[in-house]
């Protein structure tokens, strides 16, 4: 059984009061209600290793690892024969 409750605590979005009413998002697919564990890793990448890819600097290899892992994990979350087969972004 699909706990929804459990999930939805998990989006701090969803925890919100308006009017003493809680708000209903209708976005699409895609969606832009982010768990709190998203929230937490965007603000640990641009507060501690945010630099641009490729460069020698420590930043830069500590983004490098970081981009490298998310590909290998939607590598296998699609089955693709290789992290390099995923592309994020304009290509």
């Amino acid at each position: 059984m699909f706990d929804l409750p459990s999930v939805r605590q998990q989006f701090p979005a969803l925890q919100q009061r308006r009017a003493g009413r809680s708000p209903i998002f209708l976005d699409g697919p895609g969606g832009t209600q982010v768990p709190q564990r998203v929230i937490d890793a965007v603000v640990h990448y641009l507060s501690t290793c945010n630099a641009n890819c490729g460069g020698r600097f420590a930043t830069s290899r500590e983004s490098d690892e970081i981009l490298r892992g998310a590909h290998e994990a939607v590598a296998d979350l699609l089955n693709a024969a290789s992290p390099d087969e995923i592309v994020f972004g304009p290509t």
